[in-house]
């Protein structure tokens, strides 16, 4: 098996047959691929670290019209996360070219008083030149709480541990720009036969995410006949240190629950969530929340192949996006809502055709998991007509 990991922003590993290892378990084989992926992500980390910076607001300078430290202007994103901190529009720095320099010095040093001694981290970009990454240290974790390295370790060592030793490393992304890690582990033996007949076998396995703030643990499900994926926060399990509730002891147990012991906890909803979607249709509501996650500029073919709207306003004779919100969740689309269910996923695991980017994929996997475990769709709460009022 060979790996391949691009040095952009989103660092990907699919996994392929590897020569001469037709004895190893494919467990071992997705902890050899693990560490590849590994090393890759700390290379980077250490390139990264030998241009970061730290300071404090107070410390940021404006000259024409820029945020800089040291003489280093901010780039956009990095400007913009600033002035967002100080609670002003993002066009302040232009009230500079309409002041007096004395006046405008006096309104900006004012302001960075305000939050003077906040700790900044961010990093020069060699490319650019520019002030870019940048991060707002949390009070709690300034310096970041979870060890990047350390999940890595604890992954590799229930991997080695797993009973199950069926584990294949479906693919994996480091986002060099946030800092976080997503590993995908797929269980090559179990299936899940949805309705009973055959017909539509999924397979299961975890996602794994982390970075120096928070870490999570969801279940993954992919439909064989298309190979769409999903993963389901619901059944998951997350842990934020910015909001106190990191245990390392805890993640260690999760890991060991969900990888060294292959559990199967969130399987067994799996066939009831299908056999849900397959009986029930999507409302005008459900179809529009869904369909708001993209627009016409960046996903044009998605919206005309997936979401057209004109048989809809053509069947109900009015324009459905201005209706009132209690109508659109009683207004059937006519669209099962399974079928819509695998169009969401489809778009989520198919990237290139949709043309998409990793954090959008996982946005729609996500958003299409809430769908698929609903605990009641808008058409399932309509009350029964009524023949006879005696």
């Amino acid at each position: 098996m060979t790996t391949s990991i691009s040095k952009d922003r989103f660092c990907y590993i699919k996994t392929k047959q590897r020569k001469n290892m037709s004895t190893t378990t494919l467990t071992s084989k997705a902890v050899l691929d693990l560490e590849e992926f590994q090393a890759d992500v700390m290379e980077q980390m250490r390139e990264k670290e030998e241009n970061k910076i730290q300071f404090q607001i107070g410390d940021l300078t404006v000259e024409d019209s820029k945020l800089k430290i040291d003489g280093v202007s901010l780039d956009k994103d990095a400007t913009k996360k600033i002035l967002s901190h100080l609670k002003v529009k993002n066009n302040f720095l232009d009230l500079a070219k309409k002041m007096f320099p004395e006046d405008w010095e006096l309104v900006s040093q004012k302001l960075k008083l305000v939050t003077a001694d906040q700790p900044v981290f961010a990093r020069t970009d060699s490319s650019s030149g520019l002030i870019v990454d940048l991060k707002l240290a949390n009070k709690k974790v300034q310096h970041g709480g979870i060890d990047i390295q350390e999940i890595f370790g604890l992954l590799r060592e229930n991997l080695l541990g797993s009973s199950g030793n069926d584990f294949i490393l479906k693919d994996a992304y480091y986002d060099n720009k946030k800092d976080s890690v997503s590993v995908t582990l797929y269980d090559n033996e179990r299936k899940v036969d949805v309705f009973g007949d055959e017909s539509d076998i999924w397979k299961t396995g975890k996602r794994v995410s982390w970075s120096g703030v928070d870490f999570s643990l969801m279940p993954f499900f992919e439909r064989l006949v298309c190979t769409n994926g999903n993963v389901s926060k619901q059944y998951g399990f997350d842990a934020n240190v910015t909001k106190g509730k990191y245990n390392f002891a805890k993640i260690n147990s999760i890991l060991e629950q969900e990888i060294l012991h292959n559990s199967d906890s969130a399987n067994f909803i799996l066939s009831d969530a299908t056999k849900k979607l397959k009986n029930n249709n999507v409302s005008v509501k459900e179809f529009l929340q869904y369909r708001n996650m993209f627009n016409e500029e960046t996903n044009p073919e998605i919206l005309k192949k997936f979401f057209d709207i004109s048989y809809l306003n053509n069947a109900y004779r009015c324009d459905i996006e201005e209706m009132h919100p209690i109508w659109k969740s009683t207004a059937d689309t006519g669209k099962n809502a399974y079928d819509f269910f695998n169009n969401l996923t489809w778009i989520a695991s198919h990237a290139t055709e949709s043309k998409i980017d990793e954090d959008f994929r996982r946005t729609i996997q996500i958003k299409a998991s809430d769908l698929m475990f609903k605990k009641q769709f808008d058409l399932e709460l309509l009350a029964p007509k009524i023949t006879s009022w005696k």
